[in-house]
């Protein structure tokens, strides 16, 4: 005898059509940027100031990871949301929360790249070294406290505190961002912005599993155990 087949819970949809469905909405959220990126990659203006554009430029980058985040995460199928559905959610429940943390980080990363770009070749090693570093730092924190944000609700404070701590609280999965944060690099470095823009919701699902054990400490203690 046959095992019936199991019926998937309303809303819930194939990994792959929930995949294909979040990466367009996803490609769509950033494409401002790509344009914007392009438009950049023209200009002869000094290269500081178009550097420091260029990553002002990617603020609409933090809404929608966040979105492409929780509508790949558990909880849309627990709500019986569509694919779109929990992508439009995610994107406007994070807003506001993304845009306080990700515009301060951007304008430090905005000064660090014209600082850096602008005085190539003149300053010492060491200078430029410790300016890409503390970018590297910055993004690195940006990436942390946004998938924090994508799946709970705290304070402003304390999510910088959260994203801070989990810079050395977990090392292992730091390492594989970082190396998730270089794949990005490279992908732009070698192809072009709109590259990574359609493949962005592979890159957001390795980093919703790499974060996994994030998520589950920050459950288990700060959420479960207030």
């Amino acid at each position: 005898m046959s095992t019936p087949a199991t019926r998937p819970a309303p809303g819930t949809a194939p990994a792959a059509v929930r995949l294909l469905v979040v990466g367009v909405l996803q490609a769509l959220a950033v494409s401002p940027t790509v344009v914007a990126l392009g438009l950049l990659g023209l200009s002869t203006g000094p290269r500081g100031a178009t550097a420091a554009l260029a990553v002002l430029s990617t603020v609409l980058v933090g809404p929608a990871l966040a979105a492409a985040l929780f509508a790949l995460g558990d909880r849309p199928a627990e709500l019986g949301l569509t694919p779109a559905a929990a992508f439009a959610r995610g994107y406007r429940l994070n807003l506001l929360d993304t845009a306080k943390l990700w515009v301060p980080a951007l304008l430090v990363l905005a000064v660090l790249a014209f600082m850096v770009v602008d005085v190539a070749g003149e300053a010492p090693p060491w200078v430029l070294g410790t300016g890409i570093g503390i970018a590297g730092l910055v993004l690195l924190w940006l990436v942390q406290v946004t998938v924090i944000t994508a799946f709970f609700t705290f304070r402003t404070a304390d999510v910088v505190r959260l994203g801070v701590y989990f810079l050395g609280r977990l090392p292992r999965v730091t390492l594989l961002v970082v190396a998730l944060l270089v794949l990005a690099a490279l992908v732009v470095w070698l192809t072009v912005p709109a590259v990574l823009a359609l493949l962005g919701v592979l890159w957001t699902a390795l980093l919703l599993r790499v974060e996994r054990p994030l998520l589950a400490e920050v459950r288990q203690r700060f959420v479960d155990a207030a």
